[in-house]
């Protein structure tokens, strides 16, 4: 048993952001790019197909699995995309009864005994960080050992779902190796963040830390758990120069939840972009309680050019209903530093939470109105698998657990009391326009258009559907 191949499902941009979806970002998968690296580096012959990016269908997909003809095809999963991947499952054991399936991801790693009870089509689920338990899995396959040694898998026996158990998380980052980029469809043509996220071309994203220690109650961190742990300095800028030789890469989002928990790797991070003369624009996310004017200055200096922060909401009733544990005036005096600092700002907000009323959400319009953001995106409140929201979400309104409609972008799975599904998606829009058809937002867009062709094509097709959705859409 020698032959891996991982696989992103095949979704559709419209599936993961609706009417909005041409404004939407096409992003490497980080996760299943660093489990190829490892088994590759272990001596597995190795391959990832990302369906996704190359915009296969079922088919499609099946027909490349089958004629790469691997010993285990390992699927990584969202709640939104499980289906898909159960669909995939399905259609290979049709063909290929004797390829080994494994499901990893946010999915499992959040209901990891209702999945496997629900969905047949997978053999054995992995659970949390897959870094060693893939090893020990593929190890076990192949030596016929028993599973149940192995931590960090769910598997079924009798019908019967068993898990064995959390395993330790990665202590040290550093030791891993670079994600298997060159598996990947060639990165400047398949893959670039949403316009909201983007400075120039070629672009792409990197993740540099794990764990949060935030108790919000729509988040689920047991895949990364509450410690934080992050790749060093060095490692880091280590990752930008490789991206830069091989791929050509000039602009880096940093999806890490909170960019700036670490004060002093992120003073070296700047350190070390500012002697190499490493000529890079990127953008960080983080929590609005901690930062400080001298990170976001030094940021400023080494070619960051936007900051983006979890506001979720202008209304303090909100945000204590969700456990956000920040006050408004924080998130106000957080972007008025960034602000000072010269960085752009993007704010990221819901709606239809927890308690939410029409007064909390003209709240949040008027903190629109009154913040220095050039930047925002709003989401559905949806309450995910394992998250203390699907827990309380009976007692805050009408709440549907189907998987299918946890999509974040409509109020599919969960309508506060007090609204309609009709009325919420009137306010979503509302907000929408709130933020974006004033004069100075208008001209900031018009500005990032003129940079580049590529720039020019990506947000004018973002502001074609938000036309269509927040103003011709009924």
């Amino acid at each position: 048993m020698k032959k891996i191949m991982f696989l992103n499902p095949p979704f559709s941009a419209k599936q993961l952001y609706g009417d909005l979806s041409e404004g939407g970002s096409e992003l490497p998968p980080l996760g299943i790019a660093l489990l190829a690296a490892i088994t590759r580096k272990n001596g597995y012959e190795t391959s990832i197909l990302d369906a996704a990016a190359l915009k296969l269908n079922y088919d499609k997909t099946v027909e490349r699995i089958l004629e790469s003809s691997p010993d285990v095809l390992g699927i990584t999963s969202t709640t939104l995309t499980i289906h898909n991947a159960a669909d995939i499952a399905r259609m290979v054991k049709e063909k290929d009864s004797r390829i080994k399936i494994v499901l990893g991801g946010p999915h499992i790693t959040s209901c990891p005994s209702e999945t496997m009870s629900y969905f047949s089509e997978f053999d054995v689920g992995v659970v949390g960080e897959g870094e060693i338990t893939v090893l020990e899995l593929f190890r076990c396959f192949k030596d016929g050992l028993d599973l149940g040694d192995c931590k960090g898998l769910v598997f079924r026996n009798n019908n019967t779902a068993v898990f064995t158990g959390r395993r330790d998380f990665v202590e040290d980052l550093d030791k891993l190796p670079l994600p298997a980029w060159d598996l990947l469809p060639d990165m400047a043509k398949y893959y670039q963040p949403a316009a909201d996220s983007l400075n120039r071309f070629p672009a792409t994203l990197l993740v540099t830390s794990r764990g949060c220690p935030g108790q919000c109650v729509f988040c689920e961190n047991s895949m990364f758990g509450a410690r934080m742990r992050g790749y060093s300095a060095e490692y880091i800028v280590n990752m930008i120069e490789h991206l830069q030789k091989n791929y050509g890469i000039r602009d880096i989002f940093f999806e890490d939840d909170n960019f700036f928990a670490f004060k002093r790797r992120t003073k070296d991070f700047c350190r070390m972009l500012k002697e190499k003369k490493i000529d890079i624009t990127f953008s960080v996310m983080g929590r609005a309680d901690m930062v400080n004017p001298e990170i976001l200055r030094s940021l400023k200096e080494v070619g960051c050019w936007q900051v983006g922060f979890g506001c979720e909401s202008g209304s303090q009733k909100i945000l204590d209903n969700i456990n956000k544990n920040i006050k408004v005036e924080q998130i106000e005096r957080a972007l008025k530093m960034s602000r000072e600092a010269g960085l752009k700002i993007k704010g990221l907000f819901m709606i239809a939470n927890f308690g939410e009323t029409k007064e909390t959400i003209e709240e949040t319009i008027s903190f629109i109105k009154r913040v220095p953001m050039d930047d925002f995106h709003i989401n559905c409140f949806t309450p995910l698998p394992g998250t203390a929201a699907a827990r309380l979400a009976a007692h805050y309104g009408r709440f549907d657990p189907d998987w299918r409609k946890a999509n974040m972008i409509s109020p599919d799975n969960f309508i506060p009391n007090g609204f309609t599904y009709e009325e919420v998606l009137r306010y979503h829009k509302k907000v929408y326009r709130v933020f974006y058809l004033r004069p100075r937002i208008i001209l900031y867009y018009l500005s990032k258009m003129i940079k580049s062709k590529e720039l020019f094509l990506k947000v004018f097709r973002g502001m074609l559907a938000f036309a269509k959705y927040t103003i011709l859409k009924k």
